[in-house]
Order: structure tokens, then C-alpha cells, then sequence
């Protein structure tokens, strides 16, 4: 009798281990990427200059800065955010790296709106000064208070631009009061508009 306990004690334990493994609700498949795609908004400029101050760098091209920002969902329930910015100028040149690891929740809100809600577990910023390059660990209030966030989305095409799809997201820790069914309530320039190459 004792080793029948035993047993099913062992088969309750590995069930309720494997349950706490599962995303509670699981990423949609609709926004799931491979390994090599992510969904992604560049503005990195593609004017840039001439360097004409002395040193390593003379006379190199280059791109006078911007930024980019990916996001990528895995089925795991799990998400990477990555964020480049690139600031060039004369004889300064700045490179910094935000890159973040952490769980993902999809659901709706209370007012029926498909959001997600990022749980940021670590992460690494990583600055690049002149060719000098520092690295840290994100700390944890950063992980639990700017990179932990909660987003509005919604999956779309334009007829303008036939070659990608997009995820348009709004952070709604800066705007709780939007509301799509209230048009007035949205200001486009909260819209964050990612995209991914179309499908052929």
C-alpha cells in the first residue's frame, strides 16, 4: 500500500511540474517567428557623412544614427525584446544595446482588447563609446518597472506596402485609457508599428 502511495505521489508531483511549465495562455501562432525573424521597426538613417576628424576613422562613412527595436515570441510562452540606437557625429560615435529576456502573457482586458503583458527575468545594456565597449546586467527594478510592460496589439496589412505584415502595439502603462471603441481615445503617434516580411 505504502509503495502505491508512493507511486502516485510521484505521478501527481511530475503532472503538476509539467502543468507550471505551460504558458497559462499561449502565444498565437499568428505571431510566432523563426529563429532568425523578428518583428522589427528601424529607423536607423540611411544619410550619413563624412568623418573628417583625425584618428582611426577619417574619411570613413558614416550613418548619422537611429534606432531599431525586435521583438520575437516564442511558443514557450516566452519573448526577447532587442533595442539599438546608434548616435554618430563628428569624431563621436555611440552605440548602445538593450537586450531582454522574459516571459509573455496573452489576454484581454476588461474591455474585451487583445493586450500582452511582458515579464522581464534579465537582460543585458551594453554601450559601445568610440570603440570602448562596457557591458551590465539589466538590475532588477529595471527588469520590474520599464521592461515589464503591458501592450494593446493588433495583427494587420496595409494595401500600401503588400510586402509585409504588422503588429501594431500601444503601451498601455503610458495610455490606460484607450479604447477602440472610442477612436477619440487614440492618438496615432502611440502606435508602435512592428512588421515582418510577408509570406509568399
Amino acid at each position: 500500500m505504502k509503495k502505491i502511495f508512493f507511486v502516485l505521489s510521484i505521478l501527481v508531483a511530475a503532472s503538476a511540474c509539467s502543468q507550471t511549465t505551460r504558458p497559462v495562455n499561449p502565444v498565437p501562432a499568428e505571431l510566432i517567428t523563426n529563429d532568425s525573424t523578428y518583428w522589427m521597426i528601424s529607423t536607423v538613417s540611411t544619410v550619413g557623412y563624412v568623418n573628417t576628424s583625425s584618428g582611426p576613422n577619417y574619411n570613413s562613412y558614416k550613418s548619422g544614427g537611429g534606432m531599431i527595436v525586435k521583438f520575437r515570441f516564442k511558443e514557450n510562452g516566452r519573448f526577447e525584446f532587442l533595442l539599438y540606437v546608434q548616435a554618430n557625429t563628428y569624431g563621436v560615435d555611440n552605440e548602445a544595446w538593450t537586450q531582454v529576456e522574459g516571459t509573455v502573457e496573452f489576454k484581454k482586458d476588461a474591455k474585451g482588447q487583445q493586450i500582452f503583458v511582458t515579464k522581464a527575468e534579465k537582460g543585458t545594456y551594453r554601450v559601445t563609446r568610440n570603440g570602448s565597449t562596457s557591458s551590465r546586467a539589466i538590475p532588477k527594478n529595471d527588469l520590474d518597472g520599464q521592461h515589464s510592460c503591458t501592450f494593446l496589439w493588433e495583427k494587420t496589412k496595409f494595401a500600401d506596402d503588400p510586402n509585409h505584415i504588422y503588429l501594431l502595439t500601444v503601451d498601455m502603462e503610458q495610455h490606460p485609457d484607450i479604447d477602440l471603441s472610442n477612436p477619440k481615445s487614440i492618438d496615432p503617434s502611440w502606435v508602435s508599428k512592428f512588421h515582418i516580411p510577408a509570406k509568399n
